[in-house]
């Protein structure tokens, strides 16, 4: 099942690994994952579900992402990942 999502997202969003590598390839393989599920439209909780993690891990993750690709504090990784 993973892998027939993996296969549908690239579909979708061909172009989106390489665009997110553009504004920081150094993010971790999970921090990946959560980009990717971010611009497939899941929720925080979905996210934590999907990944089997906790809600702190999760904000972690983001928290990270978010300065790897050097947003403002302003500045919504939501929105962020969605336009990518």
């Amino acid at each position: 099942m993973k892998e027939e999502i993996d296969i549908l997202f690239l579909k979708l969003y061909p172009d989106f690994n390489q665009s997110l590598a553009r504004k920081s390839s150094r993010l971790t393989p999970n921090e990946l994952k959560v980009c990717r599920l971010i611009k497939m439209g899941f929720s925080n909780p979905e996210i934590q579900g999907k990944l089997n993690i906790s809600r702190s891990t999760l904000a972690n993750l983001r928290s990270s992402i978010r300065k790897k690709i050097g947003l403002k504090r302003d500045q919504n990784l939501t929105t962020s990942i969605l336009c990518i």
